[in-house]
């Protein structure tokens, strides 16, 4: 089979974060289902993966993961879906290797489920096959926050380091949360069954291959309530734009 296309190409989605800081706001639902204008935010991600050809979806989920399937069930979107529950927290390289073990594409990609950046699959694709790379991350312009991964890059596009939510500054890019691995990679992750996919296997990955894509896009994620209404008051705009 082929799978050079996004459409060959199964997206693992990252849903099993407990959502600690967003409960305030969202109680009584997992991060990815928070209500952006009467919709999850899962649907907002979703979206813009099917409309760039995304097919296959494998959903990781954890904290309320029933109400997760539920949804993307009743949906019935025009995709295939396929789910994975943590049995307990295993963090999200544990939660990785789980979908790993159903996956079927010789590449995957892997997208946060509580974050989004505009960013183009098919090139994003074209990139990774041109570098060779046994992995990809997407990288964004950096912002005041400082709990994101702090990217840097070398001359080449390749990732130097990585120094996950180092409490200060950025020197580099954002880790936006936007990956696509090659199935290669697993021989790389930890013999542990919880860890984590940032913090333990992107440094081993960095020492291997792993490039960084620059997207001039800008990352939101709803880990916070601020990030939650500013993602919404940034939905609403959009659908003023395109309101005749």
């Amino acid at each position: 089979m082929s799978t050079g296309t996004v459409g060959n190409c199964d997206v693992i989605v990252l849903c099993g974060g407990l959502g600690t800081r967003l409960q305030p706001v969202v109680h009584d639902r997992p991060k990815p289902m928070a209500d952006v204008h009467g919709k999850p935010f899962l649907s907002f991600l979703l979206d813009h993966w099917v409309r760039h050809g995304a097919r296959r979806f494998i959903f990781s989920t954890g904290y309320m993961g029933d109400m997760i399937e539920a949804w993307v069930r009743a949906e019935g979107g025009s995709y295939q879906a396929s789910f994975v529950r943590d049995p307990h927290p295993l963090g999200t390289g544990g939660a990785l290797a789980q979908a790993f073990g159903v996956a079927r594409s010789q590449r995957v990609f892997v997208v946060n489920g509580d974050s989004f950046c505009d960013v183009d699959p098919v090139r994003l694709l074209r990139f990774h096959l041109m570098k060779r790379a046994q992995g990809t991350l997407v990288l964004a312009s950096p912002d005041d926050r400082t709990d994101a991964g702090d990217v840097v890059l070398g001359h080449d596009d390749r990732v130097l380091s990585m120094v996950e939510k180092p409490g200060r500054g950025p020197r580099g890019y954002f880790n936006a949360g936007v990956y696509v691995f090659e199935r290669s990679v697993e021989k790389l992750f930890p013999a542990a069954q919880a860890w984590s996919l940032e913090r333990e296997f992107i440094p081993r990955l960095v020492l291997e291959s792993l490039y960084g894509f620059v997207t001039a896009s800008p990352l939101f994620d709803i880990g916070t309530p601020e990030r939650l209404a500013a993602f919404t008051d940034r939905m609403d705009a959009c659908r003023t734009l395109q309101t005749p």
